[in-house]
C-alpha cells in the first residue's frame, strides 16, 4: 500500500511511520487522535498536527445565530484548536461536543507535556 502524504506544521510529512500511526488512530468524528499526533481533513489534504511541534490544545466554542422562517436560533461549533510557537495553526471543527471533549482527553492522555486548554493571564 502507497504511504499517504499529510500536511504537517512544518511541511508534507509520508513517512510508513505515521501512515501507520493514521490508521490505527481512533476517531472522534472528523479527528483522529493517533500516538504520535492529531490528524483531520482540511479541505482536500489531511493535516498531521505533531504532538512534539505543539505547545497547547484546546477547544473553542462558536455560537452561530441562526435566522429561521419561524425565528432564531444558536447553533454551536467546536474547534478543536492547535498552537505552535504562539500561534493558532490549525483548528478542527465539528458539531459533536462530546466527540470533541473525547478528542481532547485522549491528547491529554497521550501527550502529557502538552498544555490542555486556554493560558491564564
Amino acid at each position: 500500500m502507497a504511504n499517504k502524504n499529510f500536511a504537517g506544521i512544518r511541511g508534507p510529512v509520508g513517512t510508513a511511520e505515521v501512515n501507520a500511526d493514521y490508521e490505527s488512530a481512533p476517531s472522534f468524528d472528523k479527528v483522529r487522535v493517533g500516538k504520535l499526533g492529531v490528524y483531520y481533513r482540511d479541505g482536500f489534504k489531511i493535516r498531521f498536527m505533531d504532538y512534539s511541534l505543539l505547545e497547547r490544545v484546546f477547544i473553542r466554542i462558536q455560537e452561530v445565530n441562526g435566522r429561521m422562517c419561524c425565528g432564531n436560533t444558536i447553533f454551536a461549533y467546536y474547534r478543536l484548536v492547535f498552537v505552535s510557537e504562539g500561534r493558532e495553526i490549525g483548528d478542527a471543527i465539528s458539531e459533536n461536543e462530546q466527540a470533541m471533549d473525547q478528542a481532547l482527553a485522549l491528547i491529554k492522555e497521550l501527550a502529557p507535556s502538552l498544555a490542555i486548554g486556554v493560558a491564564e493571564k
